[in-house]
């Protein structure tokens, strides 16, 4: 078995809605918890990419991603904090 040590860095501005969710986790279950989101974050990822997004290209590629990205965090930090 193999395994990865980490050390995250969470600056304060960048991801406010994180670092709310962690900071109600004990600290010795924080590990725990990122890697369920990565893994919730990894399957969203797949999902998006299956579904194929023929309307991405009308806006900015930037831009679209970005907005994506905050609304898929959002959607994911809300459904852990409800017990997923």
């Amino acid at each position: 078995m193999s395994s990865l040590r980490i050390v995250v860095k969470i600056p304060t501005g960048t991801y406010p809605e994180l670092l709310a969710d962690l900071g109600t986790v004990a600290t010795r279950a924080r590990a725990e918890r990122l890697r369920v989101l990565a893994m919730v974050g990894l399957r969203d990822l797949r999902q998006g990419s299956s579904r194929g997004q023929a309307s991405a290209n009308l806006q900015h590629p930037m831009e679209d991603n970005e907005a994506d990205v905050k609304k898929s965090a959002t959607t994911i930090i809300r459904k852990l904090a409800l017990g997923l």
